[in-house]
């Protein structure tokens, strides 16, 4: 082997010309006064060394793919860093979002009780005798009482055909003219014929009818004397009175109808008679549908109040929602030094949403009676800010229920109270933290999103440099790996040149 392939391997295997002595990690030295054949000697000792050390004269190289692993471990330890700092971000952002979600629930359950057509709004309508007569009422209808007498029913006019033999039987010919109400231009005019398309049956007739969308229903009836058809006034009342005129047969009766004239309820509301075609009477109170459904001599007592159940399910939906909120930030402010802190651990957005809040619910409403704060309605503010509704009175408060039976109008007026009312404060604030735009919660949220979107950036700034090392040390090590595969050979080489230079002295 020669001298510049015995130096090109050194090189290759101590790129930064280390001496022979470092390479060894042995001390240098600076005894230059040796002889060229002990230095060449010494040389060529440490490079059989070196190559003896680093092949064990296998030849079987180096796992360049493990070595590489090796140091790229290492050289990854930044980018974790960086995906570190992200998962801690999106932690954030996650207890920011489920912190929104109670905030936007909890304004739900205010506006329900801030809204004049909310929750305070419901009324419930309680009826002495619901056999004869029921009612609904829309959201604000005033409260009272009031008196109906109900003298007959609403009825629908009817009209019926003398029996035929069969529903399919031939009928005599000629026409039927059928008139809901008093209108002579809203008359129809049914052909009956047994020649061409007309109809000529009871069933025929029926199907005709109904096609013809006069506001009346026909069918056929079967009973023991054979089938009839029957037309029924889709109107209740007199103004939906049936008249039949039958051209059939020779005498002009053919089919020999009997008509039921309909016929208009009569009432008196509040002593005040009334008369409906219908037996579901709107607008003779404001806001209250009446339902008849009998006849009575003595009047039947209407009583519209609040619906004081439908007020303590809002106030108790809004306590609820309050106490998710509360809880939830308490869990985020609550850190005992040991384990992972809470994500928002010491954000101060939290701290001005919960005082902001508690101010809002603190607050007092002068001159409203016995209802001047939500503590004075039983509903009281705990140490860890949450919300409890008392069940029963005490010296100083009163019940929830209470209140509401007692002095409904202060207990609304507490919530609603332009100034000063819970709901009204509530509300007022609640707009402005949750707003998508100055909202503290999006605000901290739209930063967050910001240092995320930086760190992705610088992620994958630093794994295309990573990818990049990764080629050139595979590059550099396969090539080291190379070289050390040929060492046996090259030794058996460098051994003969050392033979050549060292030959055997022959005793004569």
């Amino acid at each position: 082997m020669s001298t510049s392939s015995i130096s090109s391997l050194l090189n290759s295997l101590n790129p930064n010309n280390e001496s022979i002595a470092e390479l060894l990690g042995e001390p240098t030295t600076s005894n230059t006064s040796a002889n060229n054949s002990s230095t060449d000697a010494a040389v060529l000792e440490a490079v059989d060394a070196i190559l003896n050390s680093a092949t064990n004269t296998s030849g079987s190289g180096i796992d360049v793919t493990s070595t590489v692993d090796a140091i790229l471990e290492l050289d990854a330890v930044p980018e974790e860093n960086l995906q570190n700092q992200v998962t801690a971000l999106n932690s954030q952002t996650s207890a920011l979002q489920t912190i929104e979600t109670d905030l936007t629930n909890l304004q739900t359950a205010v506006q329900a009780l801030n809204d004049p057509m909310g929750a305070f709004s419901d009324v419930a309508v309680n009826s002495s005798n619901n056999d004869v007569v029921s009612a609904t009422a829309a959201n604000g209808t005033a409260a009272g009482e009031h008196l109906i007498t109900v003298g007959n029913l609403a009825s629908t006019s009817v009209a019926y055909s003398a029996a035929q033999p069969s529903a399919s039987s031939a009928l005599p010919t000629g026409t039927l003219t059928i008139q809901v109400g008093s209108n002579p231009a809203d008359a129809l005019t049914v052909p009956v014929d047994t020649n061409g398309s007309d109809p000529d049956t009871l069933s025929a007739l029926a199907s005709y009818i109904n096609g013809q969308n006069a506001g009346v229903t026909a069918s056929v009836i079967t009973e023991s004397s054979g089938a009839v058809l029957s037309l029924v006034s889709q109107t209740s009342g007199q103004a939906g009175s049936l008249t039949v005129t039958d051209d059939t047969g020779a005498s002009d009766n053919g089919l020999g109808f009997t008509t039921e004239a309909g016929a208009d309820a009569r009432l008196t509301v509040d002593g005040v008679p009334v008369t409906s075609g219908s037996n579901t009477v709107t607008g003779v109170l404001p806001g209250v549908t009446l339902a008849l459904s009998g006849t009575s001599s003595s009047p039947v007592a209407l009583d519209v109040q609040p619906d004081l159940t439908q007020v303590s399910t809002g106030i108790n939906n809004f306590v609820s929602a309050w106490n998710q909120l509360m809880n939830d930030i308490n869990a985020q402010n609550t850190y005992s030094g040991s384990g992972s802190a809470p994500p928002l651990l010491g954000d101060p957005s939290l701290d001005l949403l919960q005082s902001t809040l508690l101010n809002d619910i603190t607050s007092s409403v002068s001159g409203n009676g016995a209802a001047v704060n939500l503590q004075s309605v039983g509903i009281q503010l705990q140490e860890n800010g949450t919300l409890t509704v008392q069940s029963s009175s005490s010296t100083d408060s009163m019940a929830l229920n209470d209140a509401l039976a007692n002095d409904f109008s202060a207990v609304q007026n507490l919530f609603q109270s332009t100034s000063g009312g819970v709901a009204q404060a509530l509300h007022t604030d609640l707009t402005n933290l949750t707003s998508s735009a100055n909202g503290p919660l999006n605000l901290d949220m739209s930063s967050i999103s910001g240092q995320v979107s930086d760190l992705n950036d610088q992620i994958s700034e630093f794994q295309y440099q990573l990818q990049q090392t990764q080629a050139q040390l595979t590059t550099e090590y396969s090539t080291i790996n190379t070289t050390l595969e040929q060492l046996p050979e090259l030794l058996n080489s460098i051994n003969q040149q050392l033979d050549a230079l060292n030959p055997t002295t022959k005793t004569p």
